[in-house]
């Protein structure tokens, strides 16, 4: 037996503190419960659970996008439903100003309502907005440029890739123009020159003692009622629009044939000349199979799977030639939907203003009028309805991109559980056991301590 050293009391005190950092290990397990609580308890699983706990966080984020997504198209949708309805109110009263038995005055009335429900559709696409952003005005359809100003872009389609395409202009559209004699403003119509005069079959009644002003003034009314003006300085007559579609008639009784200088000869106006730049032989971003086609100004470039572009022609300037066309990415609303990079969703949605449905200078003053006012808000109500379609498979897919969202957010925070969260079973068993040892880890302590006592005993003999 020695006296200076206890080693048993230094086993039983070493014992002891192991068991106490095990016991502390448990405790804090049990508390937190989480089994890794700092980096020293698993530093390769610390590092992983970090990151997944990162990704998790990102998915969440990413699922709060995607539902953002969805209130936006949502609000779109709303928009473009009233959109619609007003489309049908102005197809409605169009089919209502094509019964020849209305006059011009009850014509006068529709067309005023058409007027004003043309500002409406034009305000819902100007000021509808989601969080600030314009959503039917253009601003979310997809963006490009040309190199040259007589050619400027009205519509890219969301599925085409960005690139360089090329156009051929080597003509522009052209109003229907013809020449009207315009009255000196002291004359005065007489008996024998009273009569009718019909623009574009809408007529005008010219009484006997109305004077050259007031024949010329009703002239040139009557004219901007279906879209034609008139200068009553040069007599010239010309259509607002341009494009083979567009003419001009100008027919009167007998009597007024020679005072007004018309024979009932129909002049047409001219559609732009367009083609397909190429090079090489071959067209310069275009495929094979896209088709190019003139209504006026407008140039309209399609192919299949939905492709189209949509140009404008500058009436004012010089036909230009081969005009390259630079489409790129920016434009529609890009949504983050995923956890990383490049895990995203375009929105892309058209402008809906009247001028872009084509239908801002539509009239109903007589029956052809009236029926090509038609066509063009079917056209209108069939673009609206495209739009709607794409709004309404955005959002079947972002709802579809929510749930995988979901899956994999469940799924991984599943695996970070098992790496990070204490089994409080199984701890507590742990915790029990330590506790015990403990104990008697202390016990055993305390009876290496006394050991040394008994050396008294020696003395004492």
């Amino acid at each position: 037996m020695r006296l200076n050293h206890n080693a048993l009391a230094f086993t039983a005190s070493n014992n002891l503190n192991t068991i106490n950092k095990n016991l502390t290990k448990s405790m804090e397990r049990l508390s937190s419960g989480y089994k890794i609580n700092k980096s020293s308890d698993a530093p390769a699983s610390k590092a992983i659970s970090q990151r997944m706990t990162a990704q998790i966080r990102g998915l969440d984020r990413a699922v709060d996008n995607s539902n953002d997504g969805i209130s936006l198209i949502q609000t779109a949708e709303g928009a473009l439903d009233e959109s619609h309805s007003v489309l049908a109110r102005m197809r409605e009263l169009a089919i209502k100003a094509a019964n020849e038995t209305l006059d011009e005055t009850d014509r006068d009335a529709i067309q005023a309502e058409i007027e004003q429900l043309k500002d409406e559709l034009d305000r819902i696409s100007e000021t509808t907005e989601f969080n600030g952003r314009k959503l039917l005005n253009g601003e979310l359809n997809k963006k490009g440029y040309t190199d040259n100003d007589s050619l400027s872009i009205v519509e890219i389609g969301g599925d085409i890739e960005p690139g360089d395409y090329a156009v051929n202009v080597t003509g522009k559209g052209t109003q229907a123009m013809t020449n009207i004699t315009v009255l000196p403003d002291t004359a005065v119509i007489t008996k024998e020159q009273a009569g009718t005069l019909s623009i574009n079959g809408l007529e005008i009644a010219i009484y006997e003692g109305m004077t050259g002003t007031e024949v010329n003034e009703r002239i040139r009314d009557a004219a901007g009622k279906v879209g034609i003006d008139v200068n009553l300085t040069s007599g010239q007559v010309k259509t607002v629009e341009y494009g083979s579609g567009q003419y001009i008639k100008l027919d009167a009784s007998d009597n007024l044939k020679g005072l007004l200088g018309v024979d009932g000869t129909e002049y047409n106006g001219t559609d732009a000349t367009v083609d397909f730049a190429t090079e090489s032989g071959k067209r310069k971003g275009f495929s094979d199979t896209a088709t190019i086609s003139a209504d006026g100004n407008r140039i309209t470039v399609t192919d299949k799977n939905g492709f189209k572009m949509v140009y404008d022609v500058d009436p004012d300037r010089d036909p230009a030639g081969d005009i390259n066309i630079k489409v790129l990415s920016a434009g529609p609303m890009v949504l983050q939907i995923g956890n990383n990079e490049g895990q995203t969703f375009n929105v892309n949605i058209n402008k809906t203003t009247s001028e872009a449905l084509e239908i801002n200078n539509i009239n109903i003053y007589t029956h052809k009028y009236a029926m090509d006012a038609v066509d063009k808000l079917d056209a209108a109500v069939a673009k609206i309805s495209g739009i709607r379609s794409s709004l309404g498979a955005y959002q079947n897919r972002l709802d579809h991109t929510i749930n995988n969202l979901d899956t994999a957010n469940e799924n991984l925070t599943s695996a970070v559980s098992r790496i990070q969260d204490t089994d409080m079973a199984e701890e507590i068993t742990e915790y029990t056991l330590q506790n015990v040892l403990s104990q008697s880890a202390l016990q055993m302590l305390t009876k290496s301590n006394a050991r040394p006592e008994g050396l008294l005993q020696l003395f004492q003999r």
